[in-house]
């Protein structure tokens, strides 16, 4: 059976509810209770639960209050940000610190010392305070000293731990980051120590703020991979504040890209076009391949957003950094990009603006040089280009493509949601047998 604490939890109310030991029904029943003593008549049930958790509605104004009241939430706090983000279930104290050497390695040392992971899978800031960590990330200043004390860290001993986390990012690019999170972490713990109990120049401090860095992206990307969005936003955070203090802007701009993408994908919108504002402000100074990579990000970002003439825009910036790359200006952290992602990129922009006859070519180029991982992805997303354009057979091979990979081994919970969704589109044909088996494919994987 599991456990509570290795549940995914959703939504934040569900996590307080987790917190306080409640149910839906029983929540429902202390929410009615609570709005009596209040004067409200409240008609809160089980259901109505479900549906706030499911994302289908919000609770009005009274019942907000009433809820706020009940969990001892402030009335300024309540009114100050939206639904459901008031709710006491956020962690957020790490984004509030200042921009220092000490303050990153205290982020870096309290995640490398999480006994367990955080398994909610809600974003942990939003809004108007995601983007306000983009800004202080912008006007920060980079400083690191000397390490006097403790044993010696050579480079070395840097580069040996830098071909630990390249390997892992390699591993994680075929099969998915889903069982090679405990390695990660090992490698961040190895990181955070040689920071903390080392002795090392100023030079060597340099590469391994950068080097943890990147250990936390990945972190990151891998969490998301797994729909640990606290967990995935809280690494984000330590990799930006780890990347300004290595003084790597192209580092820090490829960290904000990510966490542009998650909050669009978490339907933050303003939140991912600001952030991706903020990333852009380095446009000048990094490598084309980090221009490229921003520009796609900026695509995925407008497009989600429905700015559909900046995304077409950005798409154009993004084909022309590219072609002027050059292979040695290739951060490791950058090798996965290239032009087997941005036809992936352009396929999502054309499917979303309705073009998905010309998505279908963009995504069958992209399949065919992606990675394992990567593939069980765009599969799922072909699919649903051919499903568009009224290509049933075109569908149900790229759908048993996906579910192939995913078969076999592939560890990506974005992969088994596109199938959700290509399962969704499918389902005016589910008169169709060979639509019924894919159906039941889709659902005996995800179960």
């Amino acid at each position: 059976m599991t456990s509570q604490s290795d549940r995914v939890l959703h939504h934040p109310l569900a996590y307080v509810r987790a917190m306080l030991g409640l149910g839906k029904t029983k929540f429902a029943e202390l929410v009615r209770l609570h709005g009596a003593m209040l004067g409200h008549n409240l008609g809160t049930t089980r259901s109505t639960v479900f549906k706030w958790e499911r994302g289908d509605h919000d609770p009005d104004e009274i019942t907000q209050r009433v809820i706020a009241d009940m969990l001892r939430v402030p009335e300024s706090a309540r009114t100050s940000v939206p639904w459901p983000y008031w709710l006491p279930a956020w962690e957020a104290s790490s984004f509030a610190a200042p921009w220092t050497p000490a303050a990153t390695l205290e982020s870096l040392t309290q995640l490398a010392g999480s006994g367990s992971m955080d398994r909610r899978g809600f974003l942990g800031i939003g809004g108007a305070s995601l983007v306000g960590m983009g800004a202080q990330w912008a006007a920060a200043d980079p400083a690191i000293a000397a390490a006097t004390a403790g044993d010696a860290v050579t480079p070395a001993a840097v580069d040996r731990m830098t071909e630990r986390v390249n390997s892992l990012r390699a591993m994680e690019e075929e099969t998915g980051g889903g069982d090679l999170l405990d390695s990660a972490r090992a490698d961040l713990r190895l990181i955070t120590r040689m920071l903390d109990r080392g002795r090392y120049s100023e030079e060597t401090g340099r590469r391994l703020y950068a080097l943890a860095a990147e250990a936390c992206c990945l972190l990151g990307w891998m969490s998301y991979d797994t729909s640990l969005h606290t967990a995935a936003q809280q690494h984000y955070g330590a990799a930006l504040r780890s990347a300004k203090t290595a003084g790597d802007d192209t580092l820090g701009a490829h960290v904000l890209c990510f966490m542009a993408t998650q909050a669009a994908n978490q339907r933050e919108q303003r939140a991912a076009v600001g952030l991706m504002e903020t990333a852009d402000a380095v446009r000048g100074r990094v490598p084309a391949v980090m221009r490229a990579s921003l520009a796609a990000h900026q695509t995925t970002v407008f497009s989600r957003a429905g700015e559909g003439r900046e995304a077409a825009r950005a798409l154009n910036r993004a084909f022309a950094a590219l072609g002027q790359a050059v292979a040695g200006d290739t951060p490791g952290y950058l090798t996965w990009f290239g032009e087997s992602q941005l036809r992936s990129t352009e396929g999502r922009f054309l499917l979303l603006s309705g073009q998905a006859r010309r998505a279908t070519a963009a995504l069958e180029r992209s399949v065919a040089q992606a990675t394992p991982r990567d593939r069980a992805v765009r599969y799922g997303t072909l699919a649903l280009a051919y499903q568009e354009i009224g290509d049933l057979d075109g569908a149900l091979d790229a759908t048993h493509r996906a579910a192939d990979l995913i078969a076999e081994g592939i560890h990506s919970e974005r992969g088994l949601e596109r199938l959700r969704e290509v399962n969704g589109a499918l389902r005016p044909h589910r008169g169709e047998a060979r639509v019924r088996e894919a159906s039941e494919r889709i659902a005996s994987l995800a179960a």
